[in-house]
């Protein structure tokens, strides 16, 4: 039976009906009722007339919800109520006698956007069996149900008794007509168990074959669709995830062997029937005759996962290598590694091409491709640093919200590889602001993500597992303090599609907000920024110098002029600010107490940290201070102060005979532990000073630093005193001096640093080898003491013979502490 009518559009509902057989009356004929889909589209057509929901066999009625809509249904169609939740369709429709079937009953799905799109009509066949008509509503749709006639066909002649399929009635270019297969008391099976393991290893064992990866059809689809992702000029499916997929691809050797098989292909939970007896699959269109071995075990957990039970990736991969573990023990743990990494090459390349090829997008998609992302990510943990995995699914993920996420400050010639120790500055809606720290908080090799809050942003620093850190600012307004520099809304509105198809500002906003920024930080513009403007064109300088001009009356002669911030220019530019309708008065106050309450807060959660570094001169202190100091500043963009001794708050006493130049001068000079103050009362007033120095001094840096998130390393501490008091001229009593430590600040991290005495001379001359042998024997036996009695410190000794080891392990402490 041949159709000439051609494929209709999926909303061609007259043309659609007309492959049934049924043409538009203007009397007599049936009405039909339907079902939309969110969006307003027609999701299912039946005639009013029909007494049972056949439209049901098309639902997945896994989840609570899904069981509860469709008992509902049952009830409404049973006690003849459907008219009051399912209105009529206008017009009217009668059968032409061009199509055998359906007759009478049946219930029509207008099928999933794309170009895969079908209708399926189901209508009764005989009593008790369904028939169900696939209708390709395209030429991709054509070949994969053509494709699915030949699969039942082939695995018929198989004669498999594990599981049924159904039976082939009627096969021709425009549709494929099939039994149903859903038998008593079945019911879909959320949970991959015995009947669907005996299922596909029994296609595992009648189809199977064994060679290596460069000589299979899946192998070579793999390839195909990687490289043809690479060349996409212009695509919404996001960069990151397309580059993962290549460097997944590239770590793979072609040589490896494993085991290819016969795969249903979208073997999921809504593709199957499970009753007591039988497992019954169905949807064949996707099958491949040569997948890599559990294939199917692999998409229905993933699928199941992604789309329904939103799982997150690490609790997804570690539960699909577990059910392949216990329904296929005998299969190796690097062959399923393997396979389930070639699944998700063939599964995300070939979906992210299906996608690149559909014009709208539905809410699933952008599930399936952030899953697929963060899946992608944890095979890659191994061998891509966790800083650039995750901004390549940050980038991704700003790209896939309903209102994709604007990069702010563009400047890399790619987005996805910035300057290795910069920020992430996103402009987002403010739900979406919350849902991006959500996001991060979750992301699978993320060890630990600090949040700090303010009135229009929320930044988010996070470690990652091997060590590395990212910053990301998500603001949802552009301010600073009580002033709007612009309008967010219109920033998100405006932006354009940047390098690797990142949404970026507009070239004006740019400007406006990077300048804006700097200047009322008092601050020139920094190099990059405005190398990057200056190479606009002539043209497009001058609009955006008169756009400075028009918007707050400033005049500039060139970009580089107005780079530089200018005090008189400065208060003009507050002025021209505070006299925007979004800058009232009120509106000011009201964000100015926002950015104090905000500021409050950060003040009572101080997120600082206090160092210290103990040893005798020549153990290497400096050195690996330095070192500390620029790997905190770099690395983990923190702000770090360097304190020498104690706080500093009481100048040194000689300072009072000398002046502070002339103090510092003369303990340049003199060498350490060679005063000669050993009298009781004196040491007592010297140590007096110096203690009040510390009481008073640890509120100070308290006030300045550790509440407002800086770092701070001493080079010395108090230990000094209890230790080596004759350094700094005081002759007390070991007892003493340690008795009161009670009252000193107990910074987080305290490091001893020592080493062999014979190598401290070959650095300094300034101690016997016996003085250093019992002075480190002294600071070993108090960080011991200390050790065990501040629980909340931590009183390390670290031997410093190499120094990249000294500092790996210095840096493991702090970054557990940040």
């Amino acid at each position: 039976m041949t159709h000439s009518i051609p494929p209709p559009c999926p909303t061609d509902l007259p043309g659609l009906l007309a492959r049934l057989g049924y043409a538009p009356a203007t009397s007599g004929g049936v009405r039909l009722r339907g079902c939309h889909n969110p969006d307003g589209s027609l999701r299912w057509v039946w005639p009013s007339t029909l007494r049972r929901p056949l439209f049901l066999e098309f639902y997945n009625a896994a989840t609570p919800k899904a069981r509860l809509f469709s008992a509902l249904v049952r009830v409404l169609f049973w006690c003849r109520l459907e008219g009051l939740f399912f209105r009529r369709l206008a017009g009217r429709f009668a059968p032409t006698g061009a199509q055998a079937w359906p007759q009478g009953e049946f219930a029509l799905f207008t099928g999933t956007p794309g170009p895969n799109r079908k209708a399926v009509c189901c209508y009764p066949l005989s009593p008790g069996q369904l028939a169900f008509a696939k209708l390709p509503l395209g030429p991709a749709a054509t070949e994969k149900v053509r494709a699915e006639a030949g699969y039942l066909r082939q695995m018929a002649a198989l004669q498999l008794d594990a599981f049924t399929l159904p039976r082939v009635l009627d096969s021709q270019p425009g549709f494929l007509l099939q039994s149903g297969v859903k038998g008593p008391r079945a019911r879909r099976a959320t949970a991959f168990g015995p009947a669907h393991a005996g299922c596909l290893a029994q296609l595992l064992h009648a189809t199977q074959v064994r060679q290596p990866l460069a000589a299979s059809a899946c192998w070579q689809t793999i390839t195909e669709q990687v490289a043809a992702l690479e060349t996409l000029a212009d695509s919404r499916v996001p960069f990151g995830l397309r580059t993962k997929l290549r460097h997944l691809c590239a770590a793979l050797d072609p040589q490896q062997t494993l085991t290819f098989a016969f795969a249903h292909g979208d073997f999921t939970p809504w593709n199957c029937w499970l009753t007591p007896e039988d497992l019954a699959i169905y949807d064949l269109e996707l099958a491949q005759p040569e997948a890599p071995l559990l294939y199917d075990l692999f998409h229905f957990e993933t699928q199941q996962a992604l789309l329904v039970a939103r799982r997150p990736a690490g609790a997804i991969r570690a539960r699909v290598l577990a059910v392949a573990a216990e329904y296929f023990p005998a299969v190796p743990a690097p062959e399923v590694a393997l396979a389930w990494q070639l699944y998700l090459l063939h599964q995300v390349a070939g979906g992210a091409l299906l996608y690149h090829a559909q014009p709208d997008w539905h809410a699933q998609v952008s599930w399936l491709l952030t899953g697929w992302n963060a899946l992608l990510t944890l095979e890659l943990a191994p061998t891509v640093a966790h800083r650039q995995l995750a901004i390549y699914d940050l980038l991704d993920y700003v790209q896939l919200l309903p209102r994709p996420g604007v990069l702010l400050k563009p400047r890399a010639a790619n987005p996805y590889y910035p300057a290795p120790n910069s920020d992430l500055d996103l402009l987002l809606t403010q739900a979406d602001t919350q849902a991006g720290v959500r996001f991060l908080q979750g992301w699978p090799l993320v060890q630990s993500a600090a949040v700090r809050r303010a009135a229009h942003m929320v930044s988010v620093d996070c470690l990652f597992q091997d060590g590395s850190l990212l910053s990301a600012d998500l603001l949802h307004q552009l301010h600073r303090k009580e002033l709007r520099l612009l309008d967010a809304a219109a920033v998100l509105a405006q932006a354009k599609r940047g390098a690797a198809g990142l949404p970026v500002p507009t070239l004006a906003h740019d400007f406006a907000y990077t300048w804006l920024f700097y200047w009322l930080n008092q601050s020139n513009l920094p190099t990059g920024h405005l190398h990057y403007f200056q190479q606009q064109s002539t043209t497009q300088q001058v609009k955006l110098l008169s756009s400075l001009q028009s918007s707050y009356g400033l005049f500039f002669s060139s970009i580089a002029c107005a780079s530089v911030c200018q005090p008189a220019k400065l208060a003009l530019l507050h002025y021209a600010l505070r006299q925007e309708a979004a800058n009232s008065r009120a509106v000011r106050k009201w964000r100015g107490l926002r950015y104090l309450l905000s500021t409050a807060a950060e003040f009572v959660r101080p997120g600082g940290l206090i160092i210290t570094f103990s040893g005798v001169d020549g153990a290497g202190k400096s050195t690996v201070i330095e070192c500390v100091k620029e790997q905190l500043e770099k690395k983990w963009r923190k702000r770090v102060v360097v304190i020498r001794h104690r706080p500093s708050v009481l100048p040194i006493i000689s300072a009072w005979k000398y002046g502070k130049a002339g103090a510092e001068a003369r303990s340049v000079q003199s060498l350490p532990r060679q005063g000669q103050n050993f009298g009781l009362g004196s040491s007592l007033a010297r140590f007096g000073y110096y203690y009040l120095d510390y009481v008073l001094g640890q509120a100070v840096i308290w006030l300045r630093h550790t509440r407002r998130g800086h770092v701070v390393l001493y080079d010395r501490y108090y230990f000094d005193f209890i230790n080596d008091g004759r350094r700094s001229n005081i002759s007390l009593p070991v007892r003493f001096t340690r008795a009161l430590y009670a009252f000193v600040n107990k910074p987080r991290l305290n490091f001893f640093l020592y080493a062999d005495p014979q190598e401290i001379l070959r650095r300094k001359q300034e101690l016997s080898a016996g003085t250093i042998t019992q002075l480190t024997q002294q600071y070993q036996a108090l960080f011991g003491q200390l050790g065990a009695r501040y629980r909340r410190s931590r009183y390390v000794p670290i031997e410093n013979q190499d120094l990249d080891a000294t500092l790996s392990l210095i840096g493991s402490y702090i970054q557990q502490e940040l």
